[in-house]
């Protein structure tokens, strides 16, 4: 019986030195981000959401692009329903024409992410419908963007303000 009593005297000493200790200092707010510099933008004016249903018949591209300021995000979700052959990829400003960077290239019927702009430009999709019948995408996005930008073949170019 003396042995269980030693056990837990042990014990309550042992908590006894660890509730003593201070806790360990935490990071000032420029540690914390010299070490995630990624982690937060700051914007001057709040977030958009915007929804819109794409047709695209078969055979048929278009491309949709967001205006972004470097370090906006914008979260967005898409399905279609068929597969599409699709391209986000981002155009800096003053970037000679058909210039491109490309950050997710695929095939399918949906994609979900958060988009961080590296530079001031216009951020968005390609898609294409290579079936045979009309496909349509159901696309719905959150940021920090000021407009849309729509690409068809044989169209202007469409700007719509989002507000």
């Amino acid at each position: 019986m003396t042995r269980p009593l030693i056990l837990f005297a042990i014990a309550l000493m042992t908590a006894a030195a660890h509730a003593q200790q201070p806790p360990p200092a935490s990071p000032s707010q420029q540690e914390t981000l010299a070490k995630w510099p990624w982690s937060i933008s700051l914007q001057s004016a709040p977030f958009k959401r915007h929804s819109m249903d794409i047709r695209l018949a078969p055979k048929e591209g278009m491309e949709l692009k967001y205006r972004l300021d470097k370090g906006a995000s914008m979260l967005y979700s898409w399905t279609s329903t068929g597969d599409l052959h699709w391209e986000l990829h981002s155009q800096p400003d003053g970037a000679p024409q058909g210039y491109a960077e490309f950050f997710d290239t695929d095939d399918g019927n949906k994609s979900n992410g958060v988009y961080n702009a590296t530079f001031t430009g216009i951020h968005g999709w390609w898609w294409e419908n290579q079936s045979d019948r009309e496909v349509t995408i159901t696309l719905t996005t959150t940021g920090f963007y000021t407009e849309t930008h729509e690409f068809r073949r044989g169209v202007p170019v469409k700007i719509t303000k989002i507000d």
